[in-house]
């Protein structure tokens, strides 16, 4: 189960999505096509977005060995995304593997390390001014992420959060 403060972590990962434009957002979910649990995920337009939250080394290091976190792996989320507490990962461990890292501080999201601004750009977009972006894009498993939103779907016609 789930500490107070990986929920804590979720529920900031959540609204810093929201804050970039991410309407469609749910935490703690897991559906067919993928063998993932995802903390907290969100969907816009043009593309989607995976925050892992992580409260220990131990945690961080096993999760790095996943199917899912190797390179080239087709996943969920075409932006992946760290949420930790101050100092518990370093930029350079997730530098390399082109994932994002927020840190939570007390009630507020530090962007330790991000792409600049608020573009989130789909990943087949080619175009100089999305430069920055490209080292943060992801292969994307679209059949789980199609599951994923069904999933969603269902849920909310089904009177079921989302958001747990």
């Amino acid at each position: 189960m789930p500490s107070e403060l990986h929920e804590a972590q979720n529920i900031h990962a959540i609204r810093w999505m929201k804050k970039q434009g991410f309407s469609v957002v749910a935490s703690n979910i897991r559906t067919t096509g993928s063998r993932e649990i995802i903390d907290a995920i969100g969907f816009r337009d043009s593309c989607s977005i995976v925050i892992e939250s992580k409260v220990s080394r131990s945690d961080f290091l096993a999760d790095k060995k996943k199917p899912e976190r190797q390179d080239g792996a087709k996943a969920l989320g075409t932006y992946r995304f760290y949420i930790c507490p101050v100092g518990l990962i370093k930029p350079d461990e997730v530098l390399a593997r082109g994932w994002g890292l927020l840190y939570s501080d007390g009630k507020k999201v530090v962007e330790e390390f991000k792409p600049k601004g608020n573009r989130w750009p789909r990943a087949d977009y080619d175009h100089p001014s999305i430069a920055d972006w490209i080292p943060f894009q992801h292969q994307v498993n679209e059949e789980a992420e199609r599951s994923m939103l069904f999933s969603l779907c269902r849920r909310l016609v089904s009177n079921k959060p989302i958001i747990n």
